[in-house]
C-alpha cells in the first residue's frame, strides 16, 4: 500500500482552448497535398454519461460536463442559463472515456492520463491529486464512502486508489486481484461499515469486498463458479448493498460477509445525482429542476424548470478538435464518405466544392466502410452488425442531426450473439459478384476465434461461419477476393478485449465461395502476429502487409510466398481498428499508407518507392478518387489527401 500527499499542481483556468492559434497543418504541407479539416469537429460524453446538473459558486445552476474529444479531455461549465461555456483543458493528454464522480461538496474526481483529478466546480480549479499506478491507466468505477473518501478501480492494472479530501492524503491500495488479463473495476460501492464493494470483468467474473482500514480483500464467487463476464455490485433502496454476478447468485453484503437472497432490494436513487449523471428522469439540480438532456453535436441542453410542464433549450458552444475518423470509402457519387468513432458519425466531403457534411449515427464505430451495388455498408462496433447507407437517400433530421441508415443483418451473430465473433470487425469487402457483402473480425470482448459473417443484400440472407469454420483460434483481420470469387483471409493472433489467445502465428488461408470451406492454409516465414492488410493486383497475386512491417507477395496459384521484406523507411504500419492501407490506383500502381509516407509499389517487379511524405502522421485510409489519394491523418482526426499526379517529389 503505498500512501502520499497530493501532488498540489494547480491547472489555471482558461475560458477558451486556443485551437485557432495553433499554426495551420495546411500552412506546413508540401506541394499536392491538401488538408480538409477535421471530418467531425464534435464531441461526446464519456461512457454513462458526464454532465452533472450542479451550482456555481453564488448558487446559480451549473451543467458541469467532461468532454471527450480527439482522444483528450476537457471540463465544460455551462451556465443553465444563458448557455455562457468555459472550457477548460487540464493540461494532460488523454480523455478516457469514463465517467467522473460528483460529491456532496460539489467536488468532481476523474482520471485523466496517470492522474487522479480534483475539480472545484464553484471555484472551477482543477488539481492533480495523485499519480496513478500504470502508464496506461483509467479510472472505470469509482464511489466515495460516509467520510467522503473517493475510491477509483484502475484499468488495467486491477489497483484501487483513494484520496481523503480532508487530509490530502492520496493511497494506492495495489492490486487487489492476480490475474493475466486487463482488469475492469466496476461498479463500485461502500457499506458504512468501512467495506469497499467493486464488480470484476471480463474474462472471468468476480465480486470483491476490500476492507481499507485491515488491507484484507475477499473475493466472494467461487473460483470454480466464474464465468465471463462482469460482477455487479449496487446500493439497495434498504440502505443495503448487493452483488451478483453470471454463475452466482443476488447476495447481500455487509460488513464483508455475503448472504444469498432470493431478490435484491430496488435501487437506491439516494446518489443518482453524483453518480449517475444520465437517468430517465433526468438530472436533478439542487433546486428540483432538471437536466433532461445535452446535445453535443446541436450544442444544446435541456431544461425542466420546477415550475414549467414543458423543458426548454438553452445553446452553448466549445471547441473540438475533431473525433477519430476510423474508415472512409469513395461513394458512387464521386464523393467521399467516412465514419467516426465515439461518437459515431458518417461524414462526407464533396471534392468538386470543399463542402464538408456531418451526421449523428449512434454510439460505438464503424471499423469498416465497403460500396457494394451503389450502396455503402459499414461494419458497427461493439455490435457486430451491418449497417447499410444509401448515398442517393441521405435523409438528415436537422433536429436530431442524425442520418437515415437501417440494419441489413439482425439476429444471432451480432454482438452478445452466440457465439460472439465479430464484435469487433477488422475486414469487410463487397464481393465482386455485386451482390454479397462478407465481414469478419474479433470477439468485442473476452472470446477467442473470430467468423465470418456473408450477408446477400438481394434477399438480405446472412450465412455466418463460425470459428470452427474457420481458424478456431484466430480472428480475421484481413479479407481479399481472388478473380474466380475465392476469399483470401488475413488472420490475427490478436485476444479480444480482456482475453487471451493460445495462438502465435498468424496466417492466410482460401475459402472455396461455393462450398463457404476452407481449402488451404499457408503461414509467412517466420509468421507474423497479424496479417494486416491484403489486396489482389497483377496478375492474381496477392499483396499483403504484416505485423513487424512486412511485406509479402503471395501467389495463390502455386502457393507460394513470392516476395516477402521488411520495409522500414516510410515509418510503422497504418489502420488501427481498421487496417485498410492498400489500395489500387491510376496505371495499375499499387499505393501503401505508412506511417511517415505514401509509398508506391510496382505490381510486377515488387519494387516500392516513396511519393510524398505530408510532413503530419498518416492514421488511416485508404480511398482513390479521379487521381487523388485520400486519407486521414493528424491524430485520426482530418482528412487530407493528395494529388497522385504531381511531377515532383520523390516519384
Amino acid at each position: 500500500m503505498k500512501n502520499m500527499k497530493s501532488s498540489g499542481i494547480r491547472i489555471l483556468l482558461t475560458a477558451t482552448l486556443v485551437f485557432a492559434a495553433i499554426p495551420s497543418v495546411a500552412d506546413r504541407l508540401p506541394a499536392g497535398f491538401e488538408d480538409h479539416g477535421p471530418a467531425a469537429p464534435t464531441g461526446q460524453e464519456t461512457f454513462g454519461g458526464s454532465a452533472f446538473a450542479t451550482v456555481d459558486a453564488e448558487g446559480s445552476r451549473l451543467v458541469f460536463m467532461k468532454l471527450w474529444a480527439g482522444g483528450q479531455g476537457y471540463y465544460l461549465f455551462i451556465d443553465a442559463e444563458t448557455g455562457e461555456t468555459e472550457q477548460i483543458h487540464p493540461g494532460i493528454n488523454g480523455g478516457g472515456g469514463w465517467p467522473p464522480l460528483l460529491t456532496d461538496e460539489n467536488k468532481v474526481y476523474d482520471t485523466m492520463g496517470a492522474w487522479l483529478m480534483e475539480i472545484d466546480v464553484p471555484a472551477r480549479e482543477v488539481r492533480r491529486v495523485g499519480r496513478l499506478p500504470s502508464g496506461r491507466s483509467l479510472g472505470l468505477g469509482n464511489t466515495v464512502d460516509e467520510n467522503g473518501i473517493v475510491y477509483a478501480g484502475i484499468f488495467p492494472s486491477g489497483n484501487l486508489v483513494s484520496y481523503d479530501p480532508a487530509t490530502e492524503d492520496f493511497t494506492d491500495h495495489g492490486r487487489l486481484v492476480e490475474e493475466d488479463w486487463n482488469q475492469y473495476l466496476r461498479p463500485m460501492v461502500t457499506d458504512g461499515e468501512g467495506w469497499v464493494y467493486m464488480g470484476i470483468g471480463q474474462k472471468l467474473a468476480q465480486v470483491l469486498g476490500y476492507h481499507p482500514a485491515s488491507g484484507e480483500t475477499r473475493a466472494y464467487v467461487p473460483e470454480d463458479e466464474r464465468e465471463s463476464g462482469a460482477g455487479e455490485v449496487r446500493l439497495g433502496a434498504d440502505g443495503h448493498v448487493y452483488g451478483n454476478a453470471p454463475g452466482w447468485s443476488w447476495h447481500r453484503l455487509s460488513g464483508g460477509e455475503a448472504t444469498p437472497v432470493d431478490e435484491p432490494a430496488a435501487a437506491s436513487s439516494s446518489r443518482e445525482r453524483y453518480t449517475r449523471p444520465r437517468t430517465a428522469e433526468g438530472n436533478r439540480f439542487p433546486d428540483g429542476s432538471r437536466l433532461m438532456g445535452i446535445d453535443l453535436v446541436r450544442r444544446t441542453i435541456t431544461i425542466l424548470d420546477t415550475d414549467a410542464e414543458e423543458p426548454r433549450e438553452i445553446r452553448f458552444d466549445y471547441d473540438s478538435p475533431g473525433v477519430p475518423v476510423y474508415s472512409m470509402v469513395a461513394g458512387p457519387d464521386g464523393n467521399i464518405y467516412g465514419a467516426t468513432g465515439n461518437p459515431c458519425h458518417l461524414w462526407r466531403l464533396q471534392p468538386d466544392t470543399g463542402e464538408m457534411d456531418d451526421w449523428r449515427v449512434g454510439g460505438g464505430h464503424l471499423n469498416q466502410l465497403v460500396l457494394q451495388n451503389g450502396k455503402i455498408y459499414g461494419g458497427k462496433y461493439s455490435q457486430g452488425s451491418i449497417y447499410e447507407f444509401d448515398p442517393s437517400n441521405l435523409f438528415r433530421d436537422e433536429e436530431k442531426t442524425r442520418i437515415r441508415w437501417r440494419s441489413v443483418q439482425e439476429g444471432s451473430y451480432g454482438f452478445r450473439g452466440d457465439p460472439d465473433m465479430v464484435g469487433r470487425p477488422y475486414a469487410m469487402l463487397a464481393h465482386p459478384d455485386g451482390r454479397h457483402v462478407v465481414m469478419g473480425g474479433n470477439p468485442a470482448r473476452v472470446e477467442i476465434g473470430g467468423g465470418l459473417l456473408i450477408v446477400d443484400i438481394e434477399d438480405e440472407k446472412t450465412t455466418a461461419l463460425l470459428p470452427e469454420d474457420l481458424i478456431p483460434d484466430q480472428g480475421v483481420m484481413a479479407l481479399a477476393a481472388l478473380p474466380g470469387g475465392d476469399l483470401i483471409v488475413g488472420s490475427t493472433t490478436a485476444a479480444a478485449t480482456a482475453g487471451t489467445s493460445g495462438a502465435s502465428e498468424a496466417l492466410i488461408y482460401r475459402l472455396d465461395w461455393d462450398t463457404r470451406k476452407v481449402v488451404g492454409t499457408w503461414k509467412p516465414d517466420p509468421a507474423p502476429g497479424s496479417i494486416r492488410d491484403l489486396i489482389v493486383a497483377g496478375d492474381g497475386l496477392v499483396f499483403g502487409l504484416a505485423t513487424g512491417n512486412r511485406f509479402f507477395v503471395f501467389d495463390p496459384a502455386s502457393g507460394e510466398f513470392v516476395h516477402d521484406e521488411e520495409v522500414t523507411e516510410y515509418g510503422g504500419l497504418t489502420g488501427g481498428q481498421a487496417p485498410r492501407s492498400m489500395a489500387l490506383g491510376p496505371g495499375g500502381n499499387l499505393y501503401v499508407l505508412f506511417r511517415d509516407a505514401i509509398a508506391r509499389i510496382d505490381p510486377e517487379t515488387f519494387e516500392h518507392r516513396e511519393v510524398a511524405r505530408p510532413g503530419t502522421p498518416i492514421n488511416s485510409g485508404i480511398v482513390i478518387q479521379d487521381d487523388r489519394l485520400y486519407f486521414i491523418g493528424g491524430g485520426r482526426l482530418r482528412l487530407y489527401s493528395y494529388e497522385l499526379n504531381q511531377q515532383s517529389g520523390p516519384d
